[in-house]
C-alpha cells in the first residue's frame, strides 16, 4: 500500500499543468536535491516538491494517518532549515524537521 501511495505521489508531481508545460525538473535525485534548489522553485512546483518529500518520509516511517497540523509544522520547520542553509540537502532538512 505504501509503495502504491508513493507511486501515486510521484505521478502527481509529473502531471503537466493546464497550459501543458511541465513544472520543475523531470528527475530529482533525492539525496542531492538541495534546499537552495527548492527555494528557487516557485508556487506549484515548490508545493509539489514539499508534498513529495513529506510523503516520502511518512512512507519510510510507516505512517498510516495524515494530520494536517503535524505535516504543516514539519514542512514549516524544514523551510526554516532550508532558508538558514541553502546548501543543505532537502532530505536532510526534512529528516531534521521530523526529529527536531
Amino acid at each position: 500500500m505504501r509503495r502504491l501511495l508513493l507511486l501515486a505521489m510521484v505521478a502527481v508531481t509529473l502531471l503537466p499543468t493546464p497550459s501543458g508545460a511541465q513544472i520543475g525538473p523531470h528527475r530529482v535525485e533525492l539525496t542531492t536535491f538541495t534546499c537552495g534548489e527548492l527555494l528557487s522553485l516557485s508556487g506549484e512546483a515548490r508545493d509539489r516538491v514539499l508534498i513529495y518529500f513529506n510523503g516520502y518520509l511518512d512512507a519510510k516511517d510507516g505512517a498510516t494517518v495524515w494530520v494536517d497540523k503535524v505535516v504543516g509544522e514539519r514542512i514549516d520547520r524544514a523551510l526554516v532549515y532550508c532558508k538558514a542553509t541553502p546548501t543543505l540537502p532537502l532530505l536532510d532538512a526534512f529528516k531534521r524537521a521530523w526529529n527536531p
